[in-house]
């Protein structure tokens, strides 16, 4: 097996869990363990965790990637922010109070404990809350800006 057929294996996949389900079919096939060997397996887990580094392009998922773009073209002029899609969602951090009714409007939720801007639904409460470390690493990310005006010193 090459690299590229281990990287058609997970071009297919319709979400995260399938994602994670291909990779454990492979692990099981590729490792030395049971019969494969040390380059195939290296190979499994690179192509496995660029997925969860930069995230996953679902080919069903397209509408929502056009919202996503959608919602990003609506705050991209804004300066002093870092815009960074994590998953399905949209987050900004940065200096976002001057801008905060206007996130409203679009959609935006304040995420209290995070000190955060996100848009995208949350499917209920989880009892153990995640840093952002921790859903950047399960969902991958992906900053699109980090616009700062610079000051101009004299």
């Amino acid at each position: 097996m090459t690299q590229a057929q281990i990287e058609q294996e997970f071009k297919s996949i319709e979400g995260i869990n399938e994602a994670k389900k291909i990779y454990k079919e492979l692990a099981r096939k590729l490792h030395p363990d049971v019969g494969g060997s040390n380059e195939l397996f290296k190979m499994l887990n690179s192509v496995y965790n660029y997925i969860l580094e930069h995230g996953i392009n679902f080919a069903d998922d397209s509408e929502f990637d056009l919202e996503l773009e959608k919602i990003i073209s609506q705050i991209l002029h804004f300066e002093n922010i870092i815009i960074e899609v994590v998953g399905s969602w949209i987050w900004l951090s940065g200096n976002t109070k001057e801008i905060k009714d206007t996130l409203k409007e679009i959609g935006f939720k304040w995420a209290n404990k995070k000190k955060m801007w996100y848009y995208g639904e949350m499917k209920g409460r989880n009892p153990k809350q995640k840093s952002m470390e921790d859903i950047k690493a399960k969902y991958g990310s992906q900053t699109v800006q980090s616009r700062t005006r610079e000051k101009i010193t004299a």
